[in-house]
């Protein structure tokens, strides 16, 4: 089983779209983590698309937030009152945000990273719900010192492969943090950060696209995690 899935993290609509546009020209599926109201996203085909919610819990551990957890994820239920599925920015984790999660009726968690590891498999939390884990993250495949051309991951075995793009890193092509680096002082600006787009060696964009293609050209069915999560509940994993 193959899932795609991205966090958003305050990416400007014409970033977010050049990814959908992506997803929808192989008519391959994707989990979107929200971190913020987007018209495109709201917009978006839900055949292919789930909204998923990317609350960011970070400024409580800073000190500068007067917010609550609880007022940070109704802040980002009220944009995305459909979402069933959380992944936090940073990963920002703990029990007692799993009871909230839970609590607040959301369907799964997706904070629980295992590099290239495989025989990935769900599992029913104590509060039903249900921790989906994920295998692979663009930004940590550069932390690796891994190149693109390819993502060290065999996606043509019967094992539950779950992939987490970002749509700046699609946008930018980025193969390396250092390029990120100098583009996100433009990360509101679209045309400006076209100038930073890799062009050199194979990056996140053409990682994604070789991606979609095997997908579609090998008629792979792809998953969003909610339905994921279903089947875990079901038992059928």
């Amino acid at each position: 089983m193959i899932a795609f899935t991205c966090d958003v993290d305050w990416a400007p609509e014409e970033v977010i779209e050049d990814t959908i546009n992506l997803f929808e020209l192989f008519d391959v599926k994707c989990t979107f983590f929200s971190t913020h109201h987007s018209l495109i996203l709201t917009k978006s085909n839900r055949k292919l698309f789930e909204i998923g919610i990317h609350p960011d819990f970070n400024p409580l551990l800073k000190g500068n937030s007067a917010k609550s957890f609880e007022d940070i994820l109704d802040d980002i239920l009220d944009i995305h009152p459909e979402a069933q599925g959380v992944r936090t920015h940073t990963m920002f984790q703990s029990v007692i945000l799993l009871q909230k999660f839970a609590d607040k009726k959301l369907l799964y968690d997706a904070n629980n990273f295992l590099p290239y590891q495989t025989g990935l498999k769900p599992i029913r939390l104590w509060n039903n719900l249900v921790r989906i884990p994920y295998n692979w993250e663009d930004d940590v495949h550069w932390a690796y010192g891994y190149g693109f051309e390819d993502c060290r991951m065999n996606i043509d075995e019967d094992e539950l492969i779950i992939f987490d793009f970002h749509p700046i890193h699609i946008y930018l092509n980025t193969e390396n943090k250092y390029r990120y680096d100098e583009a996100k002082k433009f990360y509101k600006n679209p045309n400006k950060l076209l100038e930073y787009r890799n062009s050199e060696v194979p990056g996140t964009r053409d990682l994604l696209i070789n991606l979609l293609k095997h997908c579609k050209n090998n008629e792979f069915q792809t998953h969003k995690l909610k339905d994921i999560a279903y089947q875990c509940l079901q038992n059928n994993f």
